[in-house]
């Protein structure tokens, strides 16, 4: 039996894409909304089964994988989130470098896919390592269906949405299909309403709406385009901030010390007290 774990978002979109195209998507698929990380819960391999992983944390996911691992299952990780303790019997393709994706890993493994792979780099925020400006809409719009509280918020579910990519075969006829239309003016719609958005006490504040779930990310990461970081975003859920954070260097290790995590660059803490807006912003600061 094989399982897949995966991110919802552009890169584990487009590292299963990468994958799919050589070997296949056969057997058991996990995924969900960007933020669900701790996908290897729903993972019921047995000794003897393979699990191929791509772009969600070790770190997160470690006690799971220590357990599958233990029990007999092979595992392929592909990652470039925080790994923490290393787990010797996974076979591991975790770079978290800045300049680098989990497709752009899948990629390098398989000797192919690099079209897809560029697009996962535009969707994460690293256009300015992607050697195709001209997918950078296509990344946006795939890591954009990606973000929201459950499945609800999306256009699309994301293994659905990874299905038709594939079917497509190459990033240019996935863009002339109807789904790529219908995320396009998804999108268009929801980002017409961040002219609204507030900043709070450095904190560029919205609302805990299915627009601004939907949007957060996309926002976030055209906020660090423009430099000045690192830059906080949330999303206020009445006692406690959903907080994303982007920067040059060390986000994922600033979000972890709020029971967060990421990567070099982007990062997210999933629910932050407001009492502890002051020590964030304090680490924040001092980044600056």
């Amino acid at each position: 039996m094989r399982w897949f774990a995966y991110n919802g978002d552009a890169d584990g979109i487009c590292s299963m894409v990468i994958r799919g195209l050589v070997h296949g998507i056969e057997g058991e698929r996990v995924t969900g909304v960007k933020r669900d990380i701790e996908l290897l819960e729903r993972v019921d391999a047995k000794p003897g089964d393979e699990v191929i992983v791509m772009d969600i944390s070790l770190a997160r996911n470690h006690d799971r994988a220590k357990h599958l691992a233990d029990s007999g299952a092979s595992i392929t990780w592909f990652d470039h989130h925080l790994q923490g303790e290393p787990i010797p019997e996974i076979t591991s393709h975790i770079d978290t470098s800045a300049n680098v994706c989990t497709a752009l890993l899948v990629s390098r493994v398989l000797g192919s896919g690099e079209d897809w792979a560029m697009v996962a780099l535009h969707g994460d925020g690293l256009g300015a390592h992607s050697s195709r400006d001209d997918l950078a809409e296509l990344g946006e719009l795939l890591n954009y269906n990606g973000y929201g509280f459950s499945l609800a918020d999306l256009h699309f579910h994301p293994d659905e949405l990874m299905v038709a990519c594939l079917e497509a075969g190459s990033p240019e006829v996935f863009m002339q299909s109807e789904t790529f239309f219908r995320l396009r003016s998804g999108f268009a719609e929801d980002i017409a309403h961040c002219d609204s958005i507030e900043i709070v006490d450095g904190i560029h504040m919205l609302p805990d709406e299915p627009w601004a779930r939907r949007v957060v990310g996309v926002y976030a990461h055209r906020l660090n385009r423009g430099g000045g970081g690192p830059h906080v975003i949330a999303i206020d859920r009445g006692e406690t901030l959903q907080i994303s954070v982007r920067g040059e260097n060390g986000i994922g290790e600033l979000c972890a010390k709020f029971g967060g995590g990421g990567r070099e660059t982007a990062g997210g803490i999933d629910t932050l007290p407001k009492g502890e807006i002051p020590a964030l912003m304090n680490e924040i600061s001092t980044r600056r």
